[in-house]
């Protein structure tokens, strides 16, 4: 299993941004230029490069090779290879792609991004998140695993949040196994959710635009 990150920044250079921006399908092209927001246009070029990337460095295809598909909740997937998984998110100046031979979901979460933490986490935290944060664990290693937990099940916001527990590697009432891995970076907290009775060790490697 493979974690690859990288800062966006330097996309804001219009003649590095077009670099990368070309080498995607044309699908993916047109999903990016329809964000409106020209950060959003940065974060979803870092992150599908970082797929691209991925594919090229694990399995010797390109993002243009394949057909991304999409499961009812919008978790997507390579449609003509089912033994790749991949995840991707971003945060803040950050952008996240996991690889792994198993269903995978990752989330990055930039700490201070999210506001008033006493109220999310009574809002949406369990009784034992809520005790576990009171005694000393990150408010964003939470949630950072509880989105990674739900991206790897597929289930987008339709999961009541809850409803599971993520101080703990946990099993589900469909007999899976559901493991988490962290990394952190100044700033940021990394989180991955995997699907597997075996524990897999995680690759963090950070990739630079400069020299993709």
């Amino acid at each position: 299993m493979v974690g690859f990150y990288a800062n966006v920044k330097v996309l804001e250079q219009e003649e590095v941004f077009r670099r990368f921006f070309c080498k995607l399908s044309e699908k993916r092209k047109q999903k990016i230029e329809a964000i409106k927001a020209e950060g959003g246009r940065r974060s979803s070029l870092g992150a599908w490069t970082l797929v691209d990337d991925g594919l090229q460095q694990l399995y010797d295809l390109c993002e243009r090779d394949v057909t991304i598909a999409y499961g009812p909740h919008g978790k997507p997937y390579v449609k003509e290879r089912t033994d790749i998984h991949f995840n991707l998110s971003h945060s803040g100046d950050y952008v996240l792609a996991v690889f792994a031979p198993v269903e995978v979901g990752c989330d990055i979460q930039q700490i201070g991004e999210v506001k008033n933490h006493a109220r999310i986490a009574a809002r949406f935290f369990t009784e034992d998140e809520q005790a576990a944060i009171a005694q000393g664990m990150d408010f964003y290693r939470v949630w950072a695993r509880k989105e990674s937990y739900i991206k790897c099940l597929g289930d987008g916001m339709a999961r009541d949040l809850r409803s599971f527990s993520v101080v703990e590697d946990l099993s589900d009432a469909r007999q899976r196994q559901l493991h988490f891995a962290e990394h952190e970076l100044p700033g940021y907290v990394l989180a991955v959710c995997y699907d597997h009775k075996d524990v897999y060790p995680v690759q963090w490697q950070e990739l630079n635009f400069v020299n993709i």
